[in-house]
C-alpha cells in the first residue's frame, strides 16, 4: 500500500509542478480524466502498464515515480538501527574497560 501511495504522489505532485492538467495527462495515456481523478484520489490504483505511459506523458522514467523524496522506505530506520548498534558496542567496550580498570582488573 505504501508503493501504491507513494506512486500515485509522485504522479499528482510532478503533474502539478509541470503545469500539466488531468485532461492532457489523460489524453497522453489514452485514457479517461475520470480515471485520472479518481486514481489521485486513490480510488484507482494504476498498472505498471499506466504507469509506464504517464511517466512518458511527464517526461520522466518510470522508476522516479516509485522513489520517496525523503529516501527508500526503511533504509533510515536501517541506518539509525546500525548506528545505534555500533554505539552500543562503542559504549559496551568503554564501559567494560573503565570497569575492569576501576575494579585493578587486567
Amino acid at each position: 500500500m505504501y508503493l501504491e501511495h507513494l506512486v500515485i504522489e509522485n504522479i499528482k505532485r510532478i503533474r502539478k509542478e509541470k503545469g500539466i492538467t488531468q485532461e492532457r495527462l489523460a489524453e497522453a495515456c489514452e485514457t479517461s480524466t475520470s480515471y485520472i481523478g479518481l486514481m489521485e484520489t486513490f480510488q484507482n490504483i494504476p498498472k505498471l502498464s499506466t504507469i509506464e505511459k504517464i511517466a512518458a506523458a511527464l517526461g520522466i522514467h518510470p522508476a522516479a515515480l516509485f522513489f520517496d523524496s525523503r529516501g527508500l522506505p526503511g533504509i533510515r530506520e536501517q541506518q539509525i538501527s546500525a548506528l545505534k548498534a555500533n554505539v552500543l558496542s562503542i559504549l559496551d567496550s568503554e564501559l567494560d574497560s573503565a570497569l575492569r580498570s576501576a575494579a585493578g582488573i587486567g
